[in-house]
């Protein structure tokens, strides 16, 4: 009870405002504790595995992947209560085996703002295909001005591949800025801030310039685990339980059921080869591994020296994921559809 106690309190903490009602309200609702997609407005995912079907039609499996991850894929998620457990253990970040602690909120952006080029963002995938966008801010100590990591996230897929693809870039440095100096009130501030970027900016290459993809760090997320690369999910439990219930009326899968995802290259090579964003002429290979439940979401993430593979530089020594519970939930305003807002949850 303490612990909980705690977690409400230190949500309460960051979020910096009161927390409002939650989760989109441009298509998704809350009913029972579940998220169940509704025909409609829908800003966050343009193109629905829901809508334009006839009685003829058939979902593609991946659509329905798509819209259920995307429900999932949004609010606030930190790993206090796995930090409390590692230090009553005596087990310290990094050498000490223990796990920093880390929060993330994940953003969803209306599609509608994204500049006309924005296809690109997508792999050129036409906008009439399933997709969405989702900016996500990695924090140390639930403090939004300790940002280690911003990227924007593009979801989408094809005709070509089982499971979902998300692609990964950052942002350019003036747009990042704008987001870092509103970082305490990123809910309020940065759907609004985006839009002003691309509302400023008359060249067709906005998305271009506005974006970097970060190469060979493509995520695939499918409905089965990988056999070797989450073996993780049979060595440890999780925090918190799911609703019973299926999240999503189309989905065949519950909450309880987790989606998984892989970052797909250079697994046999140690990991994707990347410049480290610490110690610029560095360079990591960096791997990873994830699971969504509907309330929990586990990032095995890692990095180690490209001249030394036995150099860990960052991630848990030991190979424990960071184990993020729940926090909150993520609506459209009904007043402002730029305005995003939080409803806290019981963690």
């Amino acid at each position: 009870a303490i612990i909980q106690l705690l977690v409400v309190i230190l949500a309460h903490g960051f979020l910096m405002t009161p927390p409002p009602s939650l989760l989109p309200n441009n298509g998704w609702s809350t009913r029972n504790n579940h998220i169940q997609f509704h025909r409609g407005r829908n800003r966050i995912l343009q193109s629905t595995a829901s809508d334009n079907l006839d009685n003829n039609t058939t979902v593609s499996s991946s659509s329905l992947l798509l819209t259920e991850l995307l429900a999932r894929f949004q609010g606030d998620f930190d790993n206090f209560h796995q930090v409390c457990s590692d230090r009553s253990n005596d087990l310290l970040p990094r050498e000490g085996g223990g796990h920093e602690h880390f929060h993330v909120t994940l953003m969803p952006l209306p599609l509608d703002i994204l500049p006309a080029d924005s296809n690109i963002l997508f792999h050129n995938n036409t906008s009439s295909s399933p997709r969405g966008a989702v900016v996500a801010a990695y924090y140390f100590d639930g403090m939004p001005n300790r940002i280690f990591r911003l990227r924007m996230y593009t979801l989408y897929c094809d005709n070509n591949s089982e499971g979902v693809k998300m692609k990964l870039f950052t942002l350019d440095p003036i747009l990042e800025g704008k987001l870092r100096d509103q970082s305490s009130f990123s809910i309020e501030t940065w759907v609004d801030l985006i839009d002003q970027h691309f509302s400023s900016m008359n060249d067709d290459d906005a998305s271009s310039s506005s974006f970097q993809e970060m190469e060979r760090c493509d995520i695939l997320w499918t409905e089965q685990p990988d056999p070797i690369r989450h073996q993780y999910l049979k060595e440890y439990t999780r925090v918190t339980e799911d609703s019973p219930e299926s999240s999503s009326s189309s989905f065949h899968k519950s909450s309880t059921t987790p989606i998984h995802a892989i970052m797909v290259n250079d697994h046999e090579r140690g990991g994707v080869l990347l410049e480290s964003q610490m110690m610029p002429g560095s360079y990591i290979r960096v791997q990873d591994e994830l699971s969504l439940w509907g309330s929990e979401l586990w990032i095995n993430d890692r990095g180690h020296d490209a001249k030394d593979s036995t150099k860990m530089v960052y991630g848990n020594w030991n190979g424990v994921p960071y184990q993020m519970t729940r926090v909150s939930k993520l609506m459209v305003s009904p007043e402002n559809s730029k305005l995003l807002q939080r409803t806290i949850v019981d963690p």
